[in-house]
């Protein structure tokens, strides 16, 4: 919803294991936008069906997130793209926050959130909003013991 009448013809670029991937997916479809979601070929296979489900082409490429990152970057380069950040870009961290504004409304005596971290995207946007309105709660962030390196 951000981009410039321009940038929305170049269409977007993005690269994600999964839920980034998913996010931007569905936006785009949202608004009408082509979405090119660059995936690691070890992403799950459920997150890439749902990226699919969405609307955007997947392109998997690499063993891990890194690999996806810079050839979304390089097709950023090459055909124009606008690239889609997962986790520097404000407007990404501020969509995420309103999940922690939701937990607020559901939840307003929760003392303590625990957020799964890949690229650090969710837990900055989480954090900041709850931290925002309830500066005690504790923000705890999760990664699982197999995940790769």
């Amino acid at each position: 919803m951000n981009l410039s009448t321009e940038e929305k013809k170049r269409g977007i670029v993005a690269s994600s294991a999964g839920n980034h991937a998913q996010g931007v997916a569905y936006s785009a479809t949202r608004v009408g936008l082509k979405a090119n979601i660059v995936m690691p070929v070890t992403s799950a296979l459920v997150k890439v069906i749902a990226t699919q489900g969405y609307g955007a082409h997947v392109i998997l490429h690499g063993d891990m997130y890194d690999d996806a990152y810079e050839h979304a970057r390089e097709l950023e380069r090459e055909k124009g793209y606008v690239f889609v950040h997962p986790f520097q870009d404000s407007h990404v961290i501020a969509g995420q926050g309103t999940i922690g504004l939701e937990i607020l409304e559901q939840l307003p005596d929760v003392d303590s959130i625990v957020i799964p971290i890949g690229g650090g995207g969710l837990i900055s946007g989480v954090a900041t909003a709850v931290k925002a309105l309830k500066p005690n709660v504790r923000i705890y962030g999760a990664v699982p013991e197999n995940a790769p390196e």
